[in-house]
């Protein structure tokens, strides 16, 4: 399972470096071996190990192919999705076409979502936490979450 958020740095060539905790993970689930794409509802990127990712892209094949909401699900998340292999000291590259998407220049936050990550920029990932919390605000808490017992 991937938790915790990290602040990373892209250096120049678009990379950015796992954290080792991770590192070591990824290294089991995949030997390394990524699939990084666009999320389809937010400006963010997501980063899956390759036997989740496959997972997914089953489910998504399994989806109506005619329902629009199927079509959008797998033009931007199947369609921008890029394979990538964590180099010798644990770097993935960031393409720039995902990297203009999330707006990503100097800065990121590494989001353990499970089995996976979401990667975005620093400011947009503050803006999206203050924007969640305005809205838990505004809705009822469902009977599912108020049930959980921490």
């Amino acid at each position: 399972m991937f938790r915790g958020i990290h602040l990373l740095s892209i250096d120049a060539k678009g990379r950015v470096k796992i954290p080792i905790r991770h590192q070591d993970q990824v290294a089991k689930i995949c030997s390394g071996q990524m699939v990084l794409s666009i999320h389809p509802d937010d400006p963010c990127l997501v980063l899956y190990p390759l036997p989740d990712w496959q997972q997914l892209e089953r489910k998504i094949g399994d989806l109506p192919s005619l329902n629009v909401h199927s079509k959008i699900l797998s033009r931007k998340l199947i369609g921008h999705a890029c394979e990538c292999e964590l180099d010798k000291i644990g770097r993935i590259l960031l393409p720039s076409s995902h990297k203009n998407y999330a707006n990503l220049t100097t800065k990121a936050i590494l989001s353990g979502q499970g089995t996976s990550f979401e990667i975005w920029d620093e400011n947009a990932w503050n803006e999206q936490i203050e924007k969640l919390e305005r809205l838990s605000s505004q809705i009822d808490v469902p009977e599912e979450i108020l049930k959980l017992s921490l």
